[in-house]
Protein backbone atom coordinates (compact mmCIF):
# COMPACT_ATOMS: atom_id res chain seq x y z
CA UNK A 1 0.00 0.00 0.00
CA UNK A 2 1.35 3.16 -0.70
CA UNK A 3 2.00 5.94 1.70
CA UNK A 4 -1.15 8.67 2.11
CA UNK A 5 -0.15 12.19 1.19
CA UNK A 6 -0.20 14.71 4.42
CA UNK A 7 -1.72 17.65 4.47
CA UNK A 8 -0.74 20.57 2.79
CA UNK A 9 1.89 23.16 3.89
CA UNK A 10 0.22 26.07 6.03
CA UNK A 11 2.23 28.26 7.79
CA UNK A 12 3.87 24.82 9.76
CA UNK A 13 6.40 25.68 12.87
CA UNK A 14 7.98 22.68 12.39
CA UNK A 15 9.03 23.74 8.40
CA UNK A 16 9.47 27.44 9.97
CA UNK A 17 12.19 25.91 12.26
CA UNK A 18 14.05 23.98 10.12
CA UNK A 19 14.62 26.74 7.59
CA UNK A 20 14.71 24.74 4.51
CA UNK A 21 13.73 26.43 1.95
CA UNK A 22 12.91 23.98 -1.14
CA UNK A 23 13.28 24.32 -5.29
CA UNK A 24 10.07 26.44 -6.70
CA UNK A 25 9.30 25.15 -10.36
CA UNK A 26 10.58 21.86 -11.64
CA UNK A 27 13.98 20.27 -11.66
CA UNK A 28 15.97 17.60 -13.30
CA UNK A 29 16.88 14.66 -11.54
CA UNK A 30 19.34 12.18 -13.06
CA UNK A 31 21.03 9.13 -11.63
CA UNK A 32 23.83 7.07 -12.70
CA UNK A 33 23.96 3.61 -11.59
CA UNK A 34 27.29 1.56 -12.32
CA UNK A 35 27.56 -2.00 -10.79
CA UNK A 36 30.64 -4.21 -11.40
CA UNK A 37 30.77 -7.78 -12.64
CA UNK A 38 32.93 -10.20 -12.96
CA UNK A 39 36.14 -9.85 -15.43
CA UNK A 40 36.47 -5.71 -14.88
CA UNK A 41 33.14 -5.16 -17.10
CA UNK A 42 30.31 -3.11 -16.04
CA UNK A 43 26.33 -2.40 -16.85
CA UNK A 44 25.48 1.66 -16.76
CA UNK A 45 22.15 2.55 -16.15
CA UNK A 46 21.30 6.22 -16.78
CA UNK A 47 18.13 7.84 -15.40
CA UNK A 48 16.52 10.94 -15.65
CA UNK A 49 13.62 12.52 -13.95
CA UNK A 50 11.32 16.06 -13.80
CA UNK A 51 10.35 16.54 -10.13
CA UNK A 52 8.58 18.63 -8.36
CA UNK A 53 8.74 19.36 -4.88
CA UNK A 54 5.62 20.57 -2.58
CA UNK A 55 5.68 21.53 1.14
CA UNK A 56 3.77 19.60 3.73
CA UNK A 57 2.40 20.01 7.12
CA UNK A 58 5.56 18.31 8.40
CA UNK A 59 7.89 19.15 5.87
CA UNK A 60 7.90 18.69 2.23
CA UNK A 61 6.52 15.72 -0.90
CA UNK A 62 8.51 14.78 -3.94
CA UNK A 63 6.63 13.85 -6.59
CA UNK A 64 8.48 12.71 -10.37
CA UNK A 65 8.23 11.40 -13.57
CA UNK A 66 11.09 9.42 -15.42
CA UNK A 67 11.59 11.18 -18.69
CA UNK A 68 14.31 8.43 -19.72
CA UNK A 69 16.47 5.43 -19.47
CA UNK A 70 19.42 4.21 -21.21
CA UNK A 71 21.54 0.80 -20.12
CA UNK A 72 25.04 0.79 -21.54
CA UNK A 73 25.67 -3.32 -21.07
CA UNK A 74 28.05 -6.04 -22.43
CA UNK A 75 26.20 -7.52 -25.64
CA UNK A 76 25.94 -10.89 -23.64
CA UNK A 77 23.72 -9.14 -21.41
CA UNK A 78 21.60 -7.07 -23.87
CA UNK A 79 18.00 -8.59 -23.39
CA UNK A 80 18.84 -7.32 -19.58
CA UNK A 81 19.34 -4.08 -20.30
CA UNK A 82 16.53 -4.08 -22.41
CA UNK A 83 14.54 -4.77 -19.76
CA UNK A 84 16.24 -2.46 -17.31
CA UNK A 85 15.73 0.61 -19.88
CA UNK A 86 11.89 -0.02 -20.05
CA UNK A 87 11.34 -0.56 -16.38
CA UNK A 88 8.88 1.77 -14.67
CA UNK A 89 10.34 3.65 -11.71
CA UNK A 90 6.73 5.25 -10.67
CA UNK A 91 6.62 3.86 -7.38
CA UNK A 92 9.39 5.25 -5.97
CA UNK A 93 7.53 8.31 -5.74
CA UNK A 94 5.99 10.47 -3.51
CA UNK A 95 9.00 10.84 -1.81
CA UNK A 96 8.23 12.56 1.80
CA UNK A 97 10.93 14.48 3.48
CA UNK A 98 11.24 15.48 7.39
CA UNK A 99 11.15 19.08 8.87
CA UNK A 100 15.06 18.78 8.18
CA UNK A 101 15.10 17.36 4.53
CA UNK A 102 16.17 13.42 5.64
CA UNK A 103 13.82 10.81 3.37
CA UNK A 104 11.33 9.62 5.93
CA UNK A 105 9.53 7.42 3.36
CA UNK A 106 10.09 6.50 -0.63
CA UNK A 107 6.94 5.25 -2.73
CA UNK A 108 5.76 1.94 -0.77
CA UNK A 109 8.03 1.70 1.83
CA UNK A 110 11.45 3.22 3.45
CA UNK A 111 14.37 1.50 4.33
CA UNK A 112 17.88 2.88 5.72
CA UNK A 113 21.32 1.67 4.06
CA UNK A 114 21.60 -1.18 6.86
CA UNK A 115 25.50 -2.59 6.32
CA UNK A 116 24.81 -4.94 8.86
CA UNK A 117 21.70 -6.56 7.06
CA UNK A 118 24.26 -7.00 4.14
CA UNK A 119 26.99 -8.45 6.31
CA UNK A 120 24.64 -11.25 7.72
CA UNK A 121 23.26 -11.78 4.34
CA UNK A 122 26.95 -12.25 2.87
CA UNK A 123 28.00 -14.46 5.74
CA UNK A 124 24.62 -16.65 5.31
CA UNK A 125 25.06 -17.03 1.71
CA UNK A 126 29.01 -17.84 1.73
CA UNK A 127 28.66 -20.24 4.69
CA UNK A 128 25.72 -22.42 3.24
CA UNK A 129 27.84 -22.80 -0.08
CA UNK A 130 30.88 -24.81 -0.87
CA UNK A 131 34.05 -23.48 -3.08
CA UNK A 132 36.77 -25.13 -4.10
CA UNK A 133 39.78 -24.95 -1.85
CA UNK A 134 41.84 -23.51 -4.03
CA UNK A 135 42.40 -20.52 -2.69
CA UNK A 136 42.26 -17.81 -5.61
CA UNK A 137 39.01 -19.96 -6.46
CA UNK A 138 37.90 -19.38 -3.13
CA UNK A 139 38.56 -15.45 -3.07
CA UNK A 140 36.74 -15.09 -6.59
CA UNK A 141 33.43 -16.98 -5.37
CA UNK A 142 33.80 -14.82 -2.20
CA UNK A 143 33.77 -12.08 -3.44
CA UNK A 144 30.95 -12.07 -6.09
CA UNK A 145 28.99 -13.17 -2.93
CA UNK A 146 30.31 -9.80 -1.01
CA UNK A 147 29.45 -8.06 -4.29
CA UNK A 148 26.00 -9.44 -4.79
CA UNK A 149 25.37 -8.67 -1.31
CA UNK A 150 26.44 -5.36 -0.96
CA UNK A 151 24.77 -4.26 -4.45
CA UNK A 152 21.57 -4.19 -2.37
CA UNK A 153 22.71 -0.88 -0.59
CA UNK A 154 22.75 0.85 -3.87
CA UNK A 155 19.00 0.18 -3.73
CA UNK A 156 18.17 2.46 -1.12
CA UNK A 157 17.93 6.39 -1.60
CA UNK A 158 20.58 8.24 1.16
CA UNK A 159 18.39 9.71 3.60
CA UNK A 160 20.30 13.00 3.24
CA UNK A 161 20.31 12.40 -0.54
CA UNK A 162 17.90 15.86 -1.49
CA UNK A 163 19.31 17.61 0.86
CA UNK A 164 22.61 16.70 2.06
CA UNK A 165 23.69 16.79 6.05
CA UNK A 166 27.62 16.35 5.54
CA UNK A 167 30.09 17.07 1.95
CA UNK A 168 31.60 13.44 3.13
CA UNK A 169 31.51 10.39 5.24
CA UNK A 170 33.05 6.39 5.27
CA UNK A 171 31.29 3.62 6.61
CA UNK A 172 32.98 0.00 6.81
CA UNK A 173 32.21 -3.11 7.76
CA UNK A 174 34.20 -6.28 8.32
CA UNK A 175 32.70 -9.41 7.07
CA UNK A 176 34.03 -13.05 8.29
CA UNK A 177 34.55 -15.26 6.03
CA UNK A 178 35.43 -19.02 6.55
CA UNK A 179 39.04 -20.37 7.09
CA UNK A 180 40.08 -17.16 8.56
CA UNK A 181 39.30 -14.83 5.55
CA UNK A 182 37.99 -11.57 6.32
CA UNK A 183 36.16 -9.34 3.97
CA UNK A 184 35.07 -5.68 3.81
CA UNK A 185 32.77 -3.73 2.72
CA UNK A 186 33.38 0.33 2.36
CA UNK A 187 30.66 2.95 1.64
CA UNK A 188 31.95 6.51 0.86
CA UNK A 189 29.53 9.37 0.29
CA UNK A 190 30.32 12.74 -1.22
CA UNK A 191 27.63 15.88 -1.77
CA UNK A 192 27.78 19.01 -2.90
CA UNK A 193 24.90 21.59 -2.19
CA UNK A 194 23.23 24.35 -5.00
CA UNK A 195 25.09 27.05 -5.11
CA UNK A 196 23.52 29.59 -2.26
CA UNK A 197 20.93 26.60 -1.42
CA UNK A 198 20.50 23.79 1.27
CA UNK A 199 19.56 21.33 -1.80
CA UNK A 200 21.25 18.52 -3.82
CA UNK A 201 23.71 19.65 -6.47
CA UNK A 202 25.27 16.55 -7.05
CA UNK A 203 26.34 13.24 -4.96
CA UNK A 204 28.16 10.33 -5.41
CA UNK A 205 28.07 7.04 -3.53
CA UNK A 206 30.67 4.25 -3.90
CA UNK A 207 30.52 1.31 -2.52
CA UNK A 208 33.41 -1.55 -2.52
CA UNK A 209 33.72 -4.79 -1.74
CA UNK A 210 37.12 -6.34 -0.69
CA UNK A 211 39.08 -9.73 0.28
CA UNK A 212 42.93 -8.85 0.96
CA UNK A 213 44.00 -7.76 -2.47
CA UNK A 214 40.70 -8.36 -4.85
CA UNK A 215 38.12 -6.07 -4.64
CA UNK A 216 34.76 -4.92 -7.23
CA UNK A 217 33.47 -1.74 -7.08
CA UNK A 218 30.04 0.02 -7.34
CA UNK A 219 28.23 3.51 -7.22
CA UNK A 220 25.85 6.32 -8.18
CA UNK A 221 26.02 9.25 -8.78
CA UNK A 222 23.12 11.69 -8.75
CA UNK A 223 22.59 15.55 -9.95
CA UNK A 224 19.32 17.73 -9.47
CA UNK A 225 19.53 21.09 -11.60
CA UNK A 226 16.32 23.54 -12.69
CA UNK A 227 15.49 21.91 -15.81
Amino acid sequence: MGIPALALFSGSPLWARSGIQIPEGPMRLTRRLERGLKDGVSIVVNRTWRIDFAREERGASITGRQLSATVDAPKKLAALARIEETRPTDDMWPIHLSGDGRIVAAGKYTREEDFAAAVREAETMIAQRSYPAEVKERHRQYLAQLHNAAGSLLDDLPPDLFFPQSEQRETRRPVDLPGGLRGEFVMNFTARRAAGHPWLAEAERSIVTRIADDERHSSDRWTLAQT
